[in-house]
């Protein structure tokens, strides 16, 4: 399953974005806040509507652990909890939607007859001299539609240390979020999973171009990664090059997501510039090997020359990149997209693409 639009309204700091034209692979540039992060965060939880924990997965990804459900404000464009949140999508023609507002529990309600109903009044709560009623942020709403337009909703609360979820509705779209927090989370399991299928043949192939004397990846206890480089002793993996680990971590999860979509933030990180068209290669054949589809964000011109030219060594008769550049001007979302004839002129002309 592939995106090939997306629509995003009042979500982080986007008022209003639409992307469309999304292909097997694709990278998103753009200035500093320009909402590169926040559109693999609106993908993500798209793609996850039903699961109602991934507002936390989000946050947890920037380092930000949310203690209370007044927090989710963070979400909400301008932090307004009446700037109701809309994720829309097609995947291969198929259209799923998510709506995101916040759980109120009113303690001035009216029944349809206008009678009082009768709540219970938590001492602790303040007094006012306003007239408004007490609205307090029990957590989130979501609403859901999936690709035949059945409606289902799940919510989420902090305070009340509980979920609610559809379990009549089965998620078939895979998904993975990876950034410079996540991108290491559970590898080990993911390795290990790919040594039980006999699986890191290939994996090892590709550390190879990297590192010649690589010839076996082993696991070790607490969940340690060696890697074999025909010495004495198996060399932990944490002390090898950032881009030997990076690399694992990608086709790994990759792996782990077949048939699916992956998600990276900043996947140039880590990288030295002369092993981003390593890199890109792994990716590409891997994409291919277990179609996944690819979104991904840089800041970094070397990493789009690198995406632009591997592309135009393995597969140039074939459309299936772009490259998309996000621009906000007076808090004013645009996608701006280059297709591979584009792009190719744009890197052979020097100009600025970012």
């Amino acid at each position: 399953m592939e995106y090939r639009s997306l629509a995003i309204e009042n979500f982080r700091g986007i008022e209003r974005l639409e992307i469309t034209d999304l292909k097997k692979i694709n990278l998103l540039v753009g200035r500093n806040q320009c909402g590169k992060t926040s559109i693999l965060e609106a993908i993500f939880l798209l793609s996850g509507m039903s699961n109602p924990i991934l507002p936390l997965n989000i946050h947890q990804f920037r380092n930000l652990l949310l203690t209370d459900d007044e927090d989710f404000c963070f979400m909400f464009r301008n932090l307004d909890f009446g700037n109701s949140i809309s994720i829309e999508g097609s995947l291969d023609d198929k259209r799923r939607s998510l709506s995101i507002t916040p759980r109120y529990m009113n303690y001035e309600k009216q029944l349809p007859n206008s009678s009082p109903q009768k709540a219970q009044i938590d001492p602790q709560d303040r007094f006012t001299t306003s007239t408004t009623s007490v609205r307090s942020i029990e957590g989130l709403l979501f609403d859901f539609r999936d690709s035949r337009g059945t409606k289902f909703e799940t919510f989420c609360s902090l305070k009340g240390k509980e979920t609610g979820l559809a379990a009549e509705y089965k998620e078939p779209l895979r998904c993975t979020y990876l950034n410079p927090y996540s991108i290491f989370l559970q590898l080990d399991k993911k390795v290990e999973e790919l040594l039980v299928k006999k699986k890191l043949n290939r994996i090892i192939e590709v550390l190879r171009e990297i590192d010649w004397r690589v010839e076996d990846i082993r696991l070790g206890t607490g969940g340690m990664i060696y890697v074999d480089l025909g010495l004495e002793k198996l060399v932990p993996i944490n002390i090898m090059g950032d881009g030997i680990r990076r690399i694992l971590a990608f086709l790994a999860a990759m792996s782990d997501t077949k048939n699916g979509v992956l998600l990276v933030d900043e996947i140039d990180n880590g990288f030295h510039h002369t092993s981003l068209p390593v890199a890109w290669k792994a990716l590409f054949a891997a994409s291919k090997e277990y179609n996944v589809q690819i979104i991904a964000t840089t800041h970094s011109y070397e990493c789009i020359e690198a995406f632009s030219k591997t592309h135009d060594e393995i597969e140039p008769q074939d459309d299936n990149v772009r490259l998309f550049r996000i621009g906000n001007e007076d808090n004013t979302h645009q996608s701006f997209s280059f297709d591979t004839q584009v792009l190719r002129t744009g890197i052979e002309k020097a100009f600025e693409v970012r």
